[in-house]
């Protein structure tokens, strides 16, 4: 049988998802194909560095900043 696949949504910049729209389009891929492939990709990298903090080094609270939900914000 073939392999279950699920809808995600997230959250990205304006400016971050039109470059992964440009990329994907010279890869001849659509934008969730590319999407697919970073995130296997990035979650290969993720588990053998066993942190985001090992695995981004210092960048790692700069990303946070840019990526926590801010509806958390006020409680």
């Amino acid at each position: 049988m073939g392999e279950s696949k699920m809808n995600v949504t997230l959250r990205m910049r304006e400016d971050l998802r039109t470059e992964i729209i440009q990329f994907a389009a010279r890869e001849r891929r659509s934008l969730s194909g590319l999407a697919a492939i970073l995130l296997e990709w990035s979650v290969e990298r993720l588990k053998t560095a066993g942190s985001t903090t090992k695995l981004l080094g210092h960048s790692a609270k700069r990303f946070t900043k840019l990526t926590r939900d801010r509806r958390l914000r006020d409680g």
